[in-house]
């Protein structure tokens, strides 16, 4: 498998988290689970395809914010470039329609013009990791037009997604000089979740990735850090998000790890791992 993560262009960071890169070859029965962390992805996936459930994904692809947890099925060899959106990151690309997204994956020409679409793809499949991540960023750029945005808003908003155990939706409603209703409408028409959804989506993501990046962490410990008040509330996300409990979740990465260190091909951001694509 060979899987790597970069950062977008400084004028792309406020709006996407990371550009992206995966090749990996499935067996039968063999696919990715996708879970919760607030974020949208565009996915262009070439040679064997993904399928949610019975339906074969479009080379070219949206995953929008989930609130549990998909699997996707593939055999063969999938080699895929995607771009991982911040919650409001859409809203910076005037040009891509604004379809209702919550747990569905669309055809990418649902969002973005067929024929800009089908141009991308083509030059995709013949590009090399190098050239297609700056093909994509290229496109990306093209298409920034964040203008008409409150970029102080979004500053509340991404503090409420970055800071889910000391800034809450109170705090950020205060801040943002909205009422809370008003505010909790701002932010669904924003990233198509209310703030309560995004901070629980923060949340888990944060608790999952310590114990991804630290497998061998007390999940007493990493529960009440996160402000889980038990473990059956914690359990609980965990397999809403997930399909599989804290210690199950534990176990798989330490088997993870024994074969990530068998190759040099994974290459993560600082403090993140693949959203749902290991």
């Amino acid at each position: 498998m060979a899987y790597e993560e970069r950062l977008p262009h400084e004028r792309l960071q406020p709006f996407i988290k990371c550009l992206w890169r995966l090749e990996r070859t499935y067996a039968a029965n063999d696919g990715e689970v996708l879970w919760p962390d607030g974020c949208v992805e565009l996915i262009f996936h070439y040679r064997a395809r993904y399928s949610n459930g019975p339906t074969e994904l479009p080379r070219a692809f949206l995953i929008g914010t989930l609130s549990r947890y998909h699997r996707l099925k593939a055999i063969g060899t999938v080699r895929l470039f995607g771009v991982r959106l911040l919650p409001w990151g859409l809203r910076a690309f005037p040009a891509f329609r604004q379809t209702a997204h919550k747990d569905r994956m669309l055809p990418l020409s649902d969002v973005i013009d067929l024929a800009q679409t089908q141009s991308l793809e083509r030059q995709l499949e013949q590009a090399d990791p190098d050239q297609g991540m700056r093909l994509v960023e290229s496109f990306l750029l093209a298409e920034l037009k964040p203008e008409g945005l409150d970029l102080r808003l979004l500053g509340i908003l991404a503090k409420l997604y970055r800071e889910p155990l000391t800034y809450d939706v109170p705090a950020a409603a205060k801040e943002s000089g909205y009422s809370l209703r008003q505010f909790e409408r701002i932010c669904s028409g924003l990233t198509g979740m209310s703030p309560k959804q995004l901070s629980k989506a923060s949340r888990f993501n944060q608790a999952r990735l310590r114990i991804f990046f630290n497998p061998a962490v007390d999940l007493h410990e990493c529960m009440t850090h996160f402000g889980y008040y038990d473990y059956a509330h914690f359990s609980k996300d965990f397999k809403q998000c997930l399909g599989i409990t804290p210690s199950e979740y534990q176990k798989w990465i330490l088997r993870l790890r024994e074969g990530m260190r068998k190759t040099k091909d994974v290459v993560f951001l600082q403090d993140e791992s693949p959203d749902g694509m290991l």
